[in-house]
């Protein structure tokens, strides 16, 4: 069992802070910030708390969404709509390339620890369903899942070898943990149905626990599990929480407090310190 501090206030203001991930060195924080109709990307400087927002990558008439994924502190790959529909940009420092841009919508980007290939993310398939996919550093996109539901929000763990993600299964929102192949058997970690399809699990930088979403006990809280499902804690309470993403050093969860998903949104990011 791991043990946390009262949440910690990281943003604040009136507009709608979600999808948050660190840089590989821990020092900032990316995340989507939903202001005036727009979503965009900004990042937040851990040292001074010193808000700014990705000039380069949000264009005036776009949006930016979505977790962003980082190859290098000054690499990352984010989803952006600039072409007309949500595509996968790469900035390397500051300079914009379009990575990846298929006929259906693709989002979700998600690289293993230290920014190894393949990457993961989930891409439409119709009105009602999306599925995963890795895509080499050569450009080749490979399915990964086998559904004809929505299988979403990949996330890999450290070693790169295998990825959680959530499923959609008959109405039921759950956990799975499955290996980085087309072929592979997926294992459902979920004991039951989470509740909500923003269920978003993240694993830990040393791949032994999962942080994740889930409204079993009524509210979207933050709760964490072993990589086998097992030992299953909340560790948010209150107010709902969501989109939460592990530090680098293990010692730091990042999430959202608020209802960032409603249709009157709101949303704050927050820290909650191991102790």
């Amino acid at each position: 069992m791991l043990y946390f501090h009262s949440p910690q206030a990281l943003t604040s203001g009136s507009d709608v802070d979600l999808r948050a991930n660190w840089s590989p060195d821990g020092h900032t924080i990316l995340f989507e910030r939903l202001q005036g109709g727009r979503r965009h990307l900004w990042n937040i400087c851990l040292k001074d708390r010193q808000e700014s927002i990705y000039s380069q990558v949000n264009l005036p008439s776009s949006n930016s969404t979505g977790r962003a994924a980082f190859l290098t502190p000054e690499e990352f790959v984010f989803v952006s709509d600039q072409s007309g529909q949500s595509a996968l940009y790469l900035s390397h420092t500051g300079v914009i390339t379009s990575l990846y841009a298929p006929e259906q919508a693709c989002h979700g980007p998600a690289f293993g620890a230290n920014g190894h290939w393949p990457m993961l993310f989930f891409q439409q398939a119709d009105q009602n369903e999306y599925h995963i996919y890795k895509l080499e550093e050569d450009g080749q996109a490979i399915r990964l899942t086998s559904g004809n539901t929505v299988e979403d929000q990949p996330w890999p763990l450290p070693d790169g070898k295998t990825f959680v993600y959530h499923a959609q299964v008959e109405n039921q929102h759950l956990i799975y943990h499955q290996a980085i192949s087309p072929d592979a058997t997926p294992i459902c970690l979920s004991i039951a149905d989470e509740g909500t399809a923003y269920v978003t699990p993240f694993p830990s930088p040393d791949g032994t626990w999962i942080a994740f979403t889930s409204a079993q006990e009524g509210s979207e809280q933050i709760w964490i599990m072993r990589v086998d499902g097992t030992e299953r804690q909340q560790i948010t309470f209150g107010e709902p929480h969501s989109f939460p993403a592990w530090s680098p050093d293990g010692q730091m969860i990042v999430c959202t407090q608020g209802q960032p998903t409603a249709k009157q949104p709101t949303g704050k990011l927050i820290l909650l310190r191991i102790s």
